[in-house]
């Protein structure tokens, strides 16, 4: 039994809709549907309004695969590219905890031990 790719439903599902002319035409709109959604969630946070965050959220998260699509770049691809790079920036903050003989920092410590790292 294969697992379920819950983006590729997302991407099969968009280019149904592109079948029959519901689509953007151009990237630009896809951004600007972006920066709307991520106001939307920024709104539904300060109303401390959790059902209207995770609908908002997932707006967000769908437009984000259009997008992608519209780059002809994999989401998958793009999730795994972006663990793998913050798997590797969470050792070297590991590493330089470590070597500072702590086992957590503080936010202003931690901020500055993550701007050095994303430096190097």
């Amino acid at each position: 039994m294969s697992e379920k790719n819950i983006f590729d439903e997302s991407i099969i599902l968009q280019i149904r809709a592109k079948e029959v002319g519901l689509d953007w035409l151009e990237v630009r709109g896809i951004i600007d549907k972006i920066k709307e959604e991520t106001a939307e969630i920024e709104s539904a946070i300060e109303k401390n309004d959790e059902k209207h965050v995770k609908e908002e959220l997932g707006d967000l998260l769908f437009t984000l695969i259009s997008l992608s699509r519209h780059l002809q770049i994999n989401p998958n691809h793009l999730l795994e590219s972006a663990n793998n790079k913050f798997q590797t920036r969470f050792e070297k903050v590991l590493s330089i905890l470590q070597g500072r003989g702590k086992e957590i920092a503080e936010p202003d410590e931690m901020s500055e031990i993550w701007n050095m790292i994303k430096k190097l």
